[in-house]
């Protein structure tokens, strides 16, 4: 359900955010730019003029996905009709333009729900101790301050209830979720004596996403980030805190 959950915000995001500093000056990824543009109906409908329309894919009256002559990639959707003979029951048509083949291949693949939150995971395991810190400056603690331990979460759990307060579960901010993974990850890693390890999922024959996970024991698995994501981003869950996913996770880490 939460997977199912972060698709839809996936698509309800701006897009692709840099999440650590050294990103920041890296050449954009594929994924913005193989993002597609919108167009109004009348404007796909011109750019298909000469063109085999459907030629890859169609289904007659409402859906063609044309490959243009000049190598882009055209999805139009046309205007459906709903009950009663009211304009208000009608939807409008619109297009979808991809500038090449493969950038609607990327913009279409499976994605893992890490990938637009924490794209590196090992980047990330590596950096715990400074995502703690900038989690105690946005809590406004001293650095050190901030206790590892579930007295520490019950005062996230305070951030946490305003800042559900201010947002919705679609605002998603990588920063925050790094910060939230770092702390309750090394949190839970010390109550289970666990320790961070990285797996690889395979998302696409194409494409695996590396998962900072905790080993705890000799073979269980913990997914700390998973925790963080449905108490941030799962409407189901929210309000619940991160106290809560704690006693649950430590106790099925023993």
């Amino acid at each position: 359900m939460v997977a199912a959950c972060f698709r839809l915000l996936v698509i309800l995001a701006v897009g692709p955010v840099a999440l650590f500093g050294v990103a920041n000056a890296q050449a954009p990824s594929v994924a913005s730019q193989s993002a597609a543009r919108r167009l109004a109906f009348d404007e796909a409908l011109r750019l298909i003029a000469g063109e085999d329309e459907g030629n890859l894919s169609r289904q007659a009256g409402r859906f063609t996905r044309t490959q243009l002559k000049d190598g882009r990639i055209i999805e139009i959707f046309y205007p459906l009709s709903g009950h009663g003979r009211s304009p208000r029951n009608r939807v409008p048509g619109y297009g979808m333009l991809y500038a090449s083949a493969a950038a609607y291949h990327e913009s279409t693949r499976p994605r893992h729900m890490l990938e637009e939150l924490l794209p590196d995971g090992r980047l990330f395991i590596e950096q715990i101790p400074q995502l703690i810190t900038r989690l105690e400056r946005r809590l406004r603690i001293s650095p050190g301050r901030l206790e590892l331990t579930r007295v520490g979460l019950r005062r996230v759990d305070l951030f946490l209830r305003q800042h559900h307060a201010n947002h919705t579960t679609a605002q998603t901010d990588p920063r925050l979720f790094q910060e939230l993974t770092a702390y309750y990850g090394e949190t839970l890693r010390r109550a289970v004596q666990g320790q961070w390890r990285i797996d690889e999922e395979r998302v696409s024959s194409s494409h695996r996403q590396a998962e900072p996970n905790l080993l705890s024991g000799a073979d269980r698995i913990l997914k700390p980030w998973s925790s963080v994501i449905r108490v941030l981003y799962d409407e189901d869950n929210r309000g619940v805190g991160l106290t809560k996913s704690f006693d649950t996770d430590s106790r099925s880490g023993h």
